[in-house]
């Protein structure tokens, strides 16, 4: 299906990253791997040559620009192609009152000013690219939609980040640019292997199991979905579900226009501890 596609995935050595770059490479795509760590790429890409799959790693820290931009630089010369690019790399840390602004600042200039930048060093670059068809996929957060506890760094930087790739997605219309598209996908609490202890000792409330998530930035990138903007997550007594807001401009966080659908209605968190 994605035979000769050509993707690059930010955080790609664990967690939902790995998981789109893994359902991605299943398909035919050749993935590279973009994170800090080294050992964990190497494993990460010899999960998906075991499975068949084709995948390169690149060792990066997303805040250094310029670094990824000779990474985005390298690999479309090298394959004559981009796309697809997966912005997942980020992290989640409880802030408050008593956290020292400076540590605020540093997880929203990793949660929101690395991707932001990234998107839009992309969405200038590949815009003149006219038989380059780029499809960027931003995993945003539930964070970008509502208020949440302990979040004074995470929570302004997700709801920032969306905001600034909406007036990105302005700016491409305004343009008249057609090969370039934006996606963005909020996953609620997701069971990743890092949250699995939290998930086991009743920590975390209602998380969504990965393959969901995972599925549901697939179909977005197919465009199976019937807008580019789909929520994730798991709510007691209807299961799975995935919610399709607005993906225009002017319609921005317009509630009136969201549909949902449920995609798993007998899914249960204790199906996770099985």
């Amino acid at each position: 299906m994605l035979e000769n596609k050509v993707a690059i995935v930010t955080g790609g050595s664990e967690g939902i990253g790995f998981g789109i770059a893994s359902a991605l490479a299943s398909k035919g795509a050749l993935v590279y791997l973009i994170a800090r760590t080294q050992e964990k790429l190497e494993k990460a890409k010899e999960k998906i040559i075991q499975q068949g799959g084709k995948a390169y790693i690149k060792p990066a820290d997303i805040t250094d620009i310029e670094a990824m931009k000779k990474i985005v630089e390298g690999v479309y010369h090298e394959n004559g192609r981009l796309d697809f690019f997966i912005n997942n790399a980020g992290a989640w840390k409880g802030q408050s009152l008593d956290t020292p602004f400076a540590d605020i600042w540093k997880l929203i200039e990793f949660d929101m000013k690395a991707p932001y930048e990234l998107t839009h060093f992309l969405t200038s670059r590949f815009s003149g690219e006219k038989e380059n068809n780029l499809r960027i996929l931003t995993v945003a957060s539930q964070a970008a939609l509502k208020v949440m506890d302990s979040g004074l760094g995470y929570g302004p930087a997700k709801m920032g980040l969306v905001a600034g790739l909406f007036h990105l997605e302005e700016e491409l219309q305004r343009e008249g640019v057609e090969n370039v598209r934006l996606y963005r996908l909020y996953p609620n609490t997701v069971a990743t292997d890092k949250m699995m202890d939290a998930i086991r000792a009743n920590q975390v409330q209602d998380p969504v199991k990965l393959e969901s998530v995972v599925d549901a930035a697939i179909d977005l990138l197919l465009d199976k979905t019937p807008t580019r903007d789909v929520r994730i997550g798991y709510y007691p007594g209807r299961g799975i579900v995935r919610t399709y807001l607005p993906s225009e401009p002017k319609d921005f966080y317009h509630s009136e226009n969201i549909t949902e659908e449920v995609v798993n209605s007998s899914f249960t968190p204790k199906d996770l501890l099985k």
